[in-house]
């Protein structure tokens, strides 16, 4: 028989697991910078495809971007597309006959989302690869090229704050988690983890 704690447990333990399976999405896909939510028109389809590479556009204020992902109901579309490529037109209205074919048989309400991938992305998803061969000072070399590209990226904070921690560098790894904490991102809680144990003197 279940008592109210055995059912707390089970909850916390759910949550765990999705909070697992969530981060680990994020690191593989890359964490996403900017993103835009299109409503889909069938009348006007062609015309709204057209126009995103403006609006786009006014979405790459805060700097370097480096490819745009496309989705239609949770699936990707296309491979990653060059921001180059998709900026000079051509490209997303070339979509326009296959999503209206589909938005016949899905009615209104669907949206195509459009995702800029920053440069920094990159460069974190190639520092964990880094890791998991070993390299450990390429890892490092990489995560803080990502870090001077975007100073405030959560992703490359907590991973340069485990590798720095693995290596013993205490005071520096604290920095770096501390960071990645207070973002309150995907990593934030495993970042947190990590500061209790080294705080407590905990190895590892």
């Amino acid at each position: 028989m279940w008592t109210p704690s055995d059912a707390k447990d089970k909850v916390e333990e759910a949550r765990d697991k999705v909070g697992g399976v969530i981060e680990r999405g994020v690191e593989e896909a890359g964490a996403l910078f900017d993103r835009l939510r299109v409503p889909l028109d069938p009348a006007g389809l062609e015309a709204t495809l057209r126009g995103l590479p403006e609006r786009l556009r006014g979405l790459m204020d805060e700097g370097r971007y480096s490819k745009v992902r496309v989705r239609f109901r949770g699936k990707q579309l296309l491979p990653d597309l060059p921001l180059s490529a998709v900026l000079a037109g051509e490209v997303l209205a070339g979509l326009a006959l296959p999503l209206g074919a589909l938005l016949v048989n899905l009615g209104a309400g669907a949206f195509l989302d459009i995702e800029l991938l920053h440069e920094g992305d990159e460069l974190v998803a190639l520092a964990q690869a880094k890791m998991t061969d070993g390299d450990a000072e390429e890892a490092e070399a990489l995560l803080r090229a990502a870090l001077r590209l975007r100073p405030t990226d959560e992703a490359a904070h907590f991973h340069l704050g485990v590798l720095l921690r693995i290596a013993g560098r205490k005071a520096e790894a604290i920095t770096h988690l501390e960071q990645a904490a207070a973002a309150g991102g995907p990593h934030a809680r495993r970042a947190a983890d990590a500061l209790g144990r080294l705080r407590g003197g905990a190895a590892g």
